[in-house]
């Protein structure tokens, strides 16, 4: 599959989230048991997500990555059982639009990858992913839509 990378300049935006080191293999339990209780905290606050959810990936090797989960939010989060307030930065971004399971999204990000060297882009040592389609709703993982952003120096 070929994938077209775009070049977009992003505000901040404001998350509610937990940020966490995992293995890879533990990534799709956290995501599946945090996102609900960040839902209930934000319910608590009167704060609901604005968009999809989120996972920011802060640095990674190849068994385990820091990562942090959340929701886009208007308003101010206050800490609460570990779900804490952070903001997206603004700047550009490479960013393509990835369908299929969520163990694949890397040929995502390998297609940022040589995009960039090609135009001589330099990537950031952050990136992160925004999940369009809810498991709830579709059980099919070929049909996931997932955003990636990656951010240029």
């Amino acid at each position: 599959m070929s994938y077209e990378i775009e070049v977009k300049e992003l505000e901040p935006e404001k998350l509610a989230g937990v940020r966490s080191h995992q293995t890879i293999a533990e990534l799709g339990s956290l995501m599946g048991r945090e996102f609900g209780h960040i839902m209930a905290v934000m319910s608590r606050q009167g704060l609901y997500p604005v968009g999809p959810p989120v996972a920011v990936y802060h640095s990674w090797t190849a068994d385990s990555v820091d990562v942090e989960i959340g929701f886009p939010i208007e308003g101010d989060l206050v800490e609460e059982d570990g779900v804490v307030p952070s903001t997206l930065p603004a700047g550009r971004v490479a960013t393509t639009t990835y369908m299929g399971p969520y163990d694949q999204v890397h040929v995502a990000y390998a297609a940022i990858q040589a995009w960039a060297q090609e135009h001589q882009f330099e990537l950031a040592d952050m990136m992160w992913e925004r999940y369009l389609t809810s498991p709830e709703e579709e059980p099919d993982l070929s049909k996931h839509l997932t955003l990636v952003y990656w951010p240029l120096r």
